[in-house]
């Protein structure tokens, strides 16, 4: 009998979209937050790279998005 490899697989998107919409409400009021110091793009932009590079020591998700977040806004944004 030949060896065969098992492969397991999982598919959550349909899970996530409800989250969806609270993450870009979280997203619109941390731009807001923010807005008297720099514009959306900017925070946008510097956000991303923040959770960018903590990805591989946070992980993706809310804690992640919060530490980059907390992070992006105590730092000076360029």
């Amino acid at each position: 009998m030949a060896k065969r490899d098992l492969v397991i697989g999982f598919d959550a998107d349909d899970t996530l979209w409800h989250n969806e919409t609270i993450f870009e409400r979280v997203h619109e009021r941390y731009r807001a937050l923010l807005a008297r110091y720099h514009d959306a793009e900017t925070v946008e932009r510097t956000l991303f790279a923040t959770e960018m590079r903590n990805l591989e020591l946070y992980g993706y998700g809310v804690k992640g998005f919060t530490l980059s977040a907390i992070e992006t806004a105590a730092s000076r944004i360029s």
